[in-house]
């Protein structure tokens, strides 16, 4: 892969000036091209992206580390990672449809087709270990009839759900809320593995980038983005990241399923936003059925 000017600019503005996408999203609307973002003055740039002045210090600093970032991003392809650019007619077009789709994304592996029917397992990493058999199940009969199986390589549900389908032979693609040099939790450092070598790993961060909770919940949206639907599996509060996911997925228009659900309040307020419940007994073409 050739490192283009182009990449090495959008480099620049998400990982070292630190530019949300959404900020990103606006200069390219205005100017069309990282190259006129790059050559006009910073003044005219902050005032587009409406930047903070810490913003704008960090995109001069950004402009003078050119030739470090391009080596920089020679490294990361070298090292085995694909970093692909909104512009790049390879990113994954589902993330497009995001209303901030990151500026670049980080592969290793292979990702799906775009047409592959692609389902989301996920839920709490706090489950025991009948909910994480559930999850293996559900991994396993969605591979099996020909889905993706998307997910967060979280401990409990997410990690259920890529070994299984894993176990069928399947593909499954593992969203991280890190980069990929800070696998999350190190005990899956060898799932991650076998993900990259049977789907993918993707990520928003350079390699190096450490987790932090904010990361880990804001990569729920690539999750759901990158999905057809949403089974969740096992839920226990009603403020956390798999609710998040929940949200997600509804404003996002995607069907969300609740596995055996109960009286909890998650799971009440869940349905009560249009999640459908349904037993134990894992029923794919249900789920199938709606896509």
């Amino acid at each position: 892969m050739i490192v283009s000017r182009e990449l090495i600019i959008l480099f620049a503005l998400a990982a070292e000036a630190r530019l949300g996408p959404k900020a990103v999203a606006a200069l390219l609307a205005h100017y069309g091209d990282p190259g006129a973002i790059w050559d006009t003055g910073i003044d005219e740039v902050a005032q587009v992206a409406h930047l903070s002045e810490a913003a704008t210090e960090r995109l001069v600093e950004a402009r003078g580390l050119t030739d470090a970032l391009a080596e920089e991003l020679e490294l990361i392809v070298d090292g085995g990672t694909m970093p692909l650019s909104i512009l790049d007619d390879d990113y994954p077009d589902r993330l497009r449809h995001l209303p901030d789709p990151p500026t670049i994304v980080y592969v290793r592996g292979q990702m799906p087709d775009e047409v592959q029917t692609a389902v989301a397992v996920v839920g709490s990493h706090h489950a025991d270990a009948e909910g994480i058999a559930e999850a293996v199940a559900w991994g396993k009969g969605l591979a099996l009839r020909g889905a993706a199986v998307i997910s967060g390589l979280a401990r409990g549900i997410d990690g259920g759900g890529h070994m299984g389908a894993l176990a069928a032979g399947g593909r499954t693609v593992a969203v991280l809320g890190s980069g990929f040099d800070n696998i999350y939790p190190p005990e899956h450092r060898v799932l991650a593995e076998q993900i990259e070598h049977q789907g993918a790993l993707i990520s928003e961060h350079p390699p190096r980038t450490p987790l932090t909770k904010s990361r880990l919940v804001y990569r729920n949206r690539m999750i759901v983005a990158l999905s057809d639907a949403v089974v969740v599996v096992r839920v226990h509060a009603p403020e956390s990241g798999t609710m998040e996911a929940v949200r997600q997925a509804r404003d996002l228009a995607r069907p969300v399923f609740m596995v055996a659900a109960d009286a909890s309040p998650a799971t009440i307020r869940a349905v009560a936003d249009g999640a459908i419940p349904i037993g134990h007994l894992p029923d794919f073409d249900l789920v199938l059925k709606y896509l």
